[in-house]
């Protein structure tokens, strides 16, 4: 049986099996009431919630789960996720999108330590997940779903938040790790973190460079054979120190810088670059008030993207272009959170109210120089929005968790926005079983360049612009079967989610401009088996079935399986070895495609793929982990999006540090 034919036939399996076992669950576990999940979360309610309570999916990737699969990029951390795809326009280090729940890529919010990192500057305000490594990060927390009530603009298919490494216990640990591999990669990090006295820091360097391969499928007539590298650099630094039980004062500061080579799809391109720049940084203090049951938090920074694109000329093209985009998002969020305990009924109640300000600056520069003569348009446009959230979270009786939140949109140049999120998990401890459901709007701001815009080819920007809106809703379930005495052996769970996303954005092509005109339908089920028959060895099948369709044209919509699915496996044969396989299985879906002249064919179907890595980490002593990673086992030939090729066989070897 073929790899993606099992991924599909196991998951519809474990979701057909749900059924018979939670019956059996029913009999054989009714005089245990394990808890289902342990994990704490941040994004789901802006304050620190067991998953168990979310009326959402979340998925939790931290750092153990980093290190025993050897990612190296975010992109790299999410293709395992139910209900993510991700989309690399070629090798390591490229544009990547990535779709949660079959929305588009620019309906998703990026924060990093809850501060949102959009760059307003983008097609869409999209995040491109191919510019950020892993070293610095602790875990990342990936929220599906609509969250405009709890963080605005973007948020209609979900969140992926990225948690920087935290201090530690200790007073000094330094951390690091070392790695080569294929196409001349290397791979290098240092970090020192440490708590003292009530003051904790963390610092890190992080480096990565890489040869890469052409970006340009070899099938196509327009390949040169022409590698397409990256260097990638990473400096993060946080500060903090606690004023006994009063409060707390914080900053942060992150830098990323990605250079790396382009091809002008679909012709290989030998002199295309591109560089990538973003600085965030923030401060931030806390009081403890009402004898600790409020917390009152206020944050002031500014997230700083600026990015260069410059093509010079060649055999294949005489012109010069050189496009410059660069943005300042400058904000402050003040946030309240009330811990009030047991209200009447009520119990383990939890009230957050706050309100955001920020400013948006935007500025690019599109120039070329061809037989024509010199052409050049920028743009220089600012916005500044406000907003108010509020989130209540409790529970009522011992089986049921609600949550409720609320947002409201001020911005200064279009229309207000209102959206809201209501959610329950009732529990039913006698069959080990948890159902949740949820119900939300969210909605998506035009850009500043959809609003102001002009570029060199006749594109005006349009004023009018409304706000994308989303209405989604959500069931599903989760239960936990204990087998010869372990009492998560088995887990098992699906959730079906529908969403309408009207006034969508898109490019009216006769008009030179952008129209509120299309719309999207979205229905889908996320489901996975998870086994734990012993310490020593576990794994995870998931499967998201999908379909995601453009209601204008009755079309799919473009880059969206609608199968996909991954089966993750963590395996420690010693104390001092692990192994950490895992398959992917992307379906087919439609794309723009080229034959293998180069030739534009439309928009057509793609074939799917299949893709196996490896990954085995052991530690040699308590401070000294050697490491490697093959991604690609196979060397499969694939293109994710048509007329990108993505990376081969590629291998890294390295050694990780911890004293």
């Amino acid at each position: 049986m073929k790899v993606g034919t099992f991924l599909r036939a196991g998951s519809v399996a474990c979701v057909a099996s749900c059924l018979a076992a939670g019956a059996s669950a029913q009999t054989a576990g009714t005089t245990q009431n394990a808890q289902l999940l342990s994990d704490v979360v941040v994004t789901a309610n802006r304050v620190e919630t067991q998953i168990e309570r979310v009326p959402a999916q979340v998925t939790v990737i931290d750092r153990a789960e980093m290190e025993l699969r050897g990612h190296q990029t975010i992109a790299d951390a999410l293709r395992s996720v139910p209900g993510v795809t991700v989309m690399p326009s070629g090798g390591i280090g490229q544009q990547t999108s990535v779709f949660v729940r079959g929305s588009n890529s620019d309906h998703v919010l990026v924060l990093v330590d809850g501060i949102p990192v959009n760059d307003p500057s983008g097609p869409g305000a999209a995040y491109n997940f191919g510019d950020d490594l892993l070293g610095d990060l602790e875990r990342i927390e990936v929220l599906r779903g609509p969250a405009s009530s709890l963080y605005g603009s973007n948020a209609i298919g979900g969140v992926i938040n990225l948690i920087t490494r935290n201090a530690g216990t200790k007073p000094v640990e330094f951390f690091g790790q070392a790695a080569t591999g294929t196409q001349s990669t290397f791979q290098g990090q240092a970090g020192v973190r440490g708590r003292i006295d009530g003051f904790d820091y963390m610092f890190s360097a992080e480096g990565f460079t890489t040869d890469g391969e052409n970006n340009t499928p070899s099938r196509l007539a327009t390949s040169f054979g022409e590698d397409d590298g990256a260097t990638m650099t990473t400096l993060t630094g946080k500060m903090g120190y606690d004023i006994g039980t009063v409060g707390r004062v914080d900053g942060l500061v992150r830098y990323r810088k990605n250079e790396f080579d382009l091809d002008s799809v679909p012709n290989d391109d030998p002199n295309y670059t591109g560089e990538n720049e973003h600085l965030l940084y923030k401060v931030g203090a806390e009081a403890y008030l009402l004898e600790g049951d409020l917390t009152s938090r206020v944050d002031i920074g500014q997230s700083r993207h600026d990015r260069g694109f410059t093509n010079r000329p060649d055999a294949n093209s005489v012109d010069f272009t050189n496009d410059t985009y660069q943005s300042v998002r400058s904000f402050v969020d003040f946030q309240n959170t009330y811990r009030a305990g047991d209200v009447g009924a009520l119990r383990d109640t939890v009230f957050v109210i706050g309100t955001t300000a920020a400013h948006d600056t935007v500025e690019t520069e599109t120039t070329t120089i061809s037989a024509f003569g010199p052409f050049s348009q920028s743009l220089d446009a600012s916005t500044t929005d406000y907003s108010l959230y509020t989130n209540l979270q409790t529970r009522l009786g011992e089986r049921l968790d609600l949550t409720a939140g609320l947002r409201y949109e001020m911005p200064g140049d279009y229309d207000e926005a209102f959206t809201y999120r209501l959610g329950a998990v009732f529990a039913v401890p006698e069959i080990l079983t948890r159902f949740t459901g949820a119900i939300g709007t969210a909605f998506k701001a035009p850009t500043l360049f959809d609003r102001f815009g002009v570029d060199n080819f006749g594109f005006r920007g349009n004023r009018d612009l409304r706000p994308e809106e989303s209405f989604t809703w959500e069931l599903g379930f989760e239960t936990t079967l204990p087998v010869a005495g372990r009492a998560k052996a088995v887990s098992f769970g699906a959730t079906y989610f529908n969403s309408d996303i009207d006034d969508l954005i898109t490019n009216d092509f006769a008009a030179g401009t952008m129209a509120n005109v299309g719309k999207a339908s979205i229905e889908g089920v996320e489901s996975f088996v998870a086994l734990r028959p012993a310490d020593w060895i576990g794994g995870r099948l998931s499967h998201t079935w999908m379909q995601a369709r453009n209601d204008v044209t009755g079309q799919m919509l473009a880059r969206r399986p609608r199968h996909q699915g991954s089966l993750s496996v963590d395996f420690y044969p010693t104390s001092a070895l692990s192994f950490g396989p895992e398959i992917l299985f992307i379906g087919a879906r439609n794309d723009v495609t080229y034959d293998n002249a180069g030739s534009f064919q439309g928009t057509n179907e793609v074939g799917s793929y299949t893709l196996v890595n490896l990954s085995a980490n052991y530690e040699l002593r308590e401070d000294l982990t050697l490491f490697g990673k093959v991604n690609n086992l196979f060397d499969r030939d694939y293109e994710p999006v048509n007329g990108y090729a993505a990376r081969g066989l590629t291998a890294l070897v390295g050694v990780r540090t911890r004293f």
